[in-house]
């Protein structure tokens, strides 16, 4: 069959489906749909196995066989944490068996200001209905996949069916606007929301009652705990706060000396949301460009507070570099070392005094090298600008990933008199004059790239242009202004003499082997005789076809200086149709056209290009091949991807767990943890004072869901933590952070509680006397939804654990794969989900009641039309 196009005749939409114009004369049958009066189709309650995608849009009438729910879900446009949550909800079977069974029609309520009228509650049981229909496409095994995060690329997806969630992806949208569009998602906010509405368009409360919350007035933890309970219940009475309702025990312990007064509060929780535990020092990557020719470019890993500033970070970096270079001078004395065994008593007053002053020296030693060190900002074989040392770390790091990218730091001349200003010298009477008076010292920055002539495959006018290549360099000259431009070669080339080999510039000079002398510390004093600046207007401009450029007669150190842009590419000084190259920096006596934060080029003449290889890492063999799994480097990434690590970067790590990775239990201590809150008020002092919070669980609930809080928003940051949790599969104790009870009584009925007396339902029902929710803490996961990618922009993805097989699965938008169970536990992991021991196999009866109640809920007939029926209350938002 086709959908025809009613604008074209019907033997061109036969020539456009591959017919033949001959079969123009054939007898055409045609078969017209007329649409329903309310929008509807005739034929879209008929599920084929050709349309899977259709399905979802028929009522959930009729009771039928389950299937085995390995159903995907269509993504239509950033939809895949909608996608992820609903797999993980569809799969919790006595949720599923609640919709299946059609048990919420008793529950419907229409009435509630806070739900949707039943039509969230609809709209999902549909959902869920057409996932665990039975298909007449079954799915077929195949591969096993790797991971979460390799699926795709490791092996082949099941042949299972999919179906597209377009009508309940529209309810969510017109009940939530921010749901409404095609944008990216969080999907713990979903699952908070979808839950939410559930429980509300659920609820069997219909008028919810005001309950002043009661305070703890000596009263045993577990009577307090009850009478919070029975309120809860008496607001709240769904089968979403059957399974997925807890209860926190909030203490808060005043502070002042003279109060110390204690207060709890037992309120219900939906799930938990823990921490990823941080010490408060992270790790900074840095690329070191050290001054001294006898070294090489080298990576560190050091640690620095997560607050802290760019030059804590470069204190770090100098203990490290310091300790190499002094074969462990730099390290920390041990105790009693550096003492000549006198008389003084270990932590006598004159030791404690001289390990402070040691401290001290040391700390002005490091101090002075952080100084000493410049970070920048590098371009592609370019440095762009360099970042001041007062900047904090946070402002460095990525907006994708919020992390910190590598620092690449160089190693800087020193200032004078070891970073100290010249000293002012004054006659005995005290009194300066303008003559002894010595001027400050200036200093200027030079960024300089390096560029070689290349072959050009295709050219468009010339067969060879310059290209940036190589690690570039920065240098921070005293007195810039009294340079001559043979003085300026001279630096350079003593800089650089440790990256080109001897012969080489030697060669490229015509076998003159005399360098001139670098500029030494007679600056000051040329720097009041030297002639007039020679203006920058009357620079030599180098353009693009000029031999000049890399050939012609050699120059005495075998390359030109040229005034470039940051990027190495154009002139500096000059518009972009004057085709220039770069300003040539004339080597003679004549002052420098050079400034304070220019770029200079270092053009190599073609025959010391040839012999020498530019200096830096080697970007011939850095050219060689590309980064692991085939992802295409740049030049510039490809060499620093083969700089050598010093062996902090093995041996740093965290605080919290091993390689790298932190434990789920780790995590639940931290959110257990103690916090200070400041201005809350005390019953006992009757005014504001600073108190101490811990939270603690009291009643466990039979579902858990755990919020791994791995996105992080701050006034100054946001990024997304990526550590590994390592999670157990089966056996998670929850009693770690439960709260002990404070009284008698913990297993006794409380006498308030008259509604639980006469409810003789289910063992698991929140109103059942027999659950307390204190006695099992052991939990076995069931799903998963990971999020792989980075803050602004990421996938979500679930695995799942079968009820009828007990695989794992990985169910990828409409793509599943099987799963290894220990592949489940990856760094991706951002909600799990977890069963109670005690009541895996427990069936809907035990914990609902789904008996029919008088007046209560709708059928069938009235829940189809309510949906046909627009909503016309008022929403205020």
């Amino acid at each position: 069959g086709w959908i025809l196009d009613l604008d074209l005749p019907i033997g061109d939409e036969r020539n456009l489906r591959g017919g033949h114009a001959t079969l123009k004369e054939e007898n055409v049958a045609l078969m017209l749909e007329v649409r329903n009066d309310d929008g509807t189709w005739p034929r879209s309650k008929i599920n084929t196995s050709d349309a899977p995608g259709e399905a979802e849009g028929e009522s959930a009438d009729g009771a039928e066989a389950l299937g085995n729910g390995i159903v995907g879900l269509y993504n239509m446009g950033n939809t895949c944490y909608l996608n992820s949550s609903v797999q993980c909800l569809s799969h919790t079977p006595v949720l599923r068996d609640y919709f299946t069974s059609k048990s919420y029609l008793r529950d419907i309520n229409t009435t509630n200001p806070l739900g949707h009228e039943g039509r969230l509650a609809q709209a999902f049981a549909v959902l869920v209905h057409n996932l665990w229909k039975r298909h007449d496409r079954a799915y077929s095994p195949s591969s096993r996949a790797s991971g979460p995060g390799s699926s795709s690329k490791s092996s082949a997806p099941l042949d299972a069916p999919a179906l597209t969630p377009k009508s309940f992806k529209e309810a969510m949208g017109k009940f939530n606007e921010s749901f409404a569009g095609n944008e990216q998602h969080d999907a713990q906010e979903l699952l908070s929301f979808l839950l939410s509405g559930l429980s509300e368009d659920l609820n069997r409360i219909e008028t919810k009652p005001y309950i002043e919350a009661p305070d703890s007035d000596g009263r045993p933890d577990a009577e307090l705990a009850d009478i919070w309970w029975s309120n809860h219940l008496q607001r709240e009475m769904s089968i979403i706060e059957a399974l997925f309702t807890g209860q926190y025990k909030s203490t808060s312990t005043c502070s002042f000396k003279s109060c110390g007064y204690e207060s709890a509060r037992f309120e219900p929780f939906s799930y938990l949301q823990v921490p990823l535990p941080e010490d408060d020092q992270i790790t900074v990557h840095c690329v070191l460009y050290p001054v001294d020719g006898g070294e090489g470019i080298m990576k560190y890993a050091v640690r620095a507070r997560h607050d802290g500033t760019v030059h804590d970070a470069l204190v770090s970096l100098a203990r490290v570099v310091r300790a190499d270079r002094d074969g462990g001078g730099g390290d920390a004395p041990e105790a009693g070392a550096g003492h000549d065994g006198g008389d003084a008593d270990v932590g006598s007053p004159a030791e404690e005094g001289g390990e402070e002053e040691e401290e001290t020296a040391e700390r002005r030693v490091l101090e002075g090298m952080a100084d000493c060190m410049a970070v920048v900002e590098m371009g592609e074989s370019c440095i762009r600008k360099i970042i001041p040392q007062s900047w904090a770390l946070s402002r460095l790091s990525s907006q994708d990933s919020g992390e910190i990218p590598p620092m690449h730091i160089y190693e800087i001349s020193p200032t004078l008199e070891g970073g100290e200003d010249v000293p002012e010298t004054r006659p005995e009477g005290g009194e300066e004059t303008a003559t002894d008076a010595i001027p400050p010292v200036k200093y200027s920055y030079l960024a300089l790239c390096q560029r070689k002539l290349d072959l050009v495959q295709e050219p468009f006018l010339h067969p060879f242009q310059l290209s940036v290549f190589g690690s570039p360099l920065l240098l921070r000259v005293r007195e810039l202004e009294g340079y001559t431009g043979e003085d300026l070669y001279a630096l350079v080339s003593e800089r650089m003499q440790r990256f080109v080999p001897h012969r080489s510039r030697a060669g490229a000079a015509g076998g003159n082997n005399e360098q001139p002398q670098s500029k030494g510390d007679d600056i000051l004093e040329q720097t009041n005789s030297r002639s007039t600046r020679r203006g920058r207007h009357h620079r030599e401009k180098t353009l693009s076809d000029d031999e000049t450029v890399a050939a012609g007669d050699v120059p005495p150190y075998g390359f030109r200086l040229r005034l470039v842009s940051r990027d190495g590419g154009k002139c500096a000084l000059s518009s972009w149709y004057e085709c220039c190259v770069g300003s040539l920096v004339p080597c003679d006596d004549a002052p420098v056209i050079a400034m304070c934060g220019d770029s200079i080029s270092i053009d190599w003449h073609m025959s010391v290009d040839l012999t020498g290889g530019g200096f830096g890492w080697d970007v011939s063999k850095a050219a060689a091949g590309d980064g692991a799994g085939g992802v295409i480097m740049r030049p510039h990434e490809r060499a620093l991807a083969r700089v050598p690590k010093h062996p902090s970067c093995e041996s740093g790590g965290k605080r919290y767990g091993r390689g790298g990775s932190i434990t789920l239990e780790e995590c639940l201590d931290s959110f257990a943890e103690e916090e200070k809150i400041p201005d809350v008020y005390c019953s006992k002092c009757q005014d504001l004072r600073v108190q101490t919070k811990r939270m603690n669980i009291w009643r466990y609930p039979p579902l858990v869901m755990i919020h791994l809080k791995r996105f992080q928003f701050t006034q100054h940051m946001r990024r997304k933590l990526r550590d590994l949790v390592v999670f157990p599969i089966e056996g998670l104790d929850l009693s770690r952070i439960a709260a002990p009870s404070s009284g008698q009584g913990d297993d006794e009925k409380s006498p308030d509680d008259e509604s639980a007396a006469k409810f003789t339902g289910g063992d698991f029902h929140p109103l059942s006397k027999n659950n307390r929710g204190r006695t099992e803490s052991l939990y076995d996961l069931y799903a998963v939804v990971h999020h792989q990618g980075a803050l602004s922009g990421g996938h979500y993805v679930a695995s799942l654990k079968s009820e009828e097989d007990g695989k794992w699965r990985l169910f990828n938008d409409a793509q599943i794969y099987e799963l290894s169970s220990k592949d489940v536990v990856d760094p991706s992991a951002y909600i799990l989900f977890y069963v109670r021991r005690d009541v895996k196999g427990a069936s809907l009866e035990d914990f609902w009641d789904t008996q029919e109640r008088e007046g209560e809920g709708l059928t069938e007939e009235e829940v189809q039309k309510l949906m046909k029926t627009r909503d016309s209350r008022c929403v205020i938002s």
